[in-house]
């Protein structure tokens, strides 16, 4: 049974992970979000021109869910939070003293990072970066496909709506697993909803659950979990790849492409692994396959999306 001594301390623990947040990503509505979300209406169907490291549209994102992304794990099932909590443990790792080293020595010698923003990017190269897709990415394929209706099935951080409404696309449905991210989504919806017309529908239940012979929609375009590289708050856990295969991809696949429109697009990035050992088996070949745009400083591999138009 849950305390309010309890309820107290969840609270001032909630706080101070804002506080962190908002340290190394000081973010203002007004200032900041405002203006970029102006300009990515702006830039509309055009998003295809703008070059791969602009970083147009991601404060938008950021502003409402990027404490709740810090919250994921990756390497050693550890997440940014719990990285800093347990600092002390981890300079005793050669390689993460070494990176603390370089920043106070060189990178950030002169001060002008504070020791969160510091922490986070030691957190990223030694650990886990825990990415976005940036909104202009999915405004260039909205604007290839022409969608009347998104299903994002793993709606994750956000981008995916905000793209949608940057282009006025008449409909997008977000599903995500993730409970904590429904305060921040209803923020974000309710801001988007004073920039454009689209009708956005967040539904925070596993995807597994759905029934979605009872929704119309035309599109599908969505990024589901990489196995077991990072792992999310309220994600299953799976024992092995095989499992994760048969108990969340070939169903999550099978009844998503069952509900698309006759005609509609089915688009996933995911893993070249996932790809040939279960969509290709439940779907044939792509009809196209191409890497999406994105900076080379994130990573150096491409990130791919595969798209199958639904015949019959």
């Amino acid at each position: 049974m849950t305390t309010n001594k309890d309820k107290d301390k969840n609270k001032d623990k909630d706080n101070k992970k804002k506080d962190i947040a908002n340290q190394i990503k000081d973010i203002s509505l007004d200032d900041i979000v405002e203006p970029e979300m102006n300009e990515l209406i702006a830039i509309g169907e055009n998003a295809y021109e703008i070059g791969p490291r602009s970083r147009i549209g991601n404060n938008v994102v950021d502003y409402f869910t990027f404490c709740q992304r810090l919250e994921t794990k990756g390497k050693y099932n550890i997440n940014f939070f719990e990285f800093i909590e347990q600092i002390e443990e981890f300079k005793k790792k050669t390689f993460i003293q070494n990176m603390l080293t370089y920043y106070r020595e060189i990178k950030n010698k002169k001060g002008t990072k504070n020791e969160y923003t510091v922490l986070k990017e030691v957190y990223n190269i030694c650990i886990s970066a825990i990415n976005i897709i940036r909104p202009l990415v999915y405004m260039e394929i909205y604007t290839k496909y022409k969608p009347t209706c998104v299903l994002d099935f793993c709606a994750g951080w956000g981008g995916a709506a905000v793209a949608a409404a940057a282009l006025n696309v008449d409909k997008y449905i977000g599903i995500e697993i993730n409970h904590k991210l429904k305060p921040p989504y209803e923020k974000m919806t309710a801001y988007l909803k004073t920039k454009s017309d689209t009708k956005i529908d967040m539904i925070f239940e596993d995807a597994l659950a759905i029934d979605y012979t009872n929704m119309v929609y035309d599109f599908v375009f969505t990024s589901p979990p990489y196995y077991f590289i990072q792992k999310y708050e309220n994600n299953p856990k799976y024992a092995s790849k095989k499992e994760m295969n048969e108990q969340f991809y070939i169903p999550i696949f099978t009844k998503t492409y069952n509900g698309l429109q006759i005609g509609g697009h089915y688009i996933i990035n995911v893993c070249k692994e996932v790809y040939d050992h279960v969509l290709v088996q439940l779907l044939g070949d792509a009809h196209e396959i191409y890497p999406y745009k994105k900076s080379k400083r994130q990573n150096n591999y491409d990130e791919i999306v595969y798209v199958w138009v639904k015949n019959k």
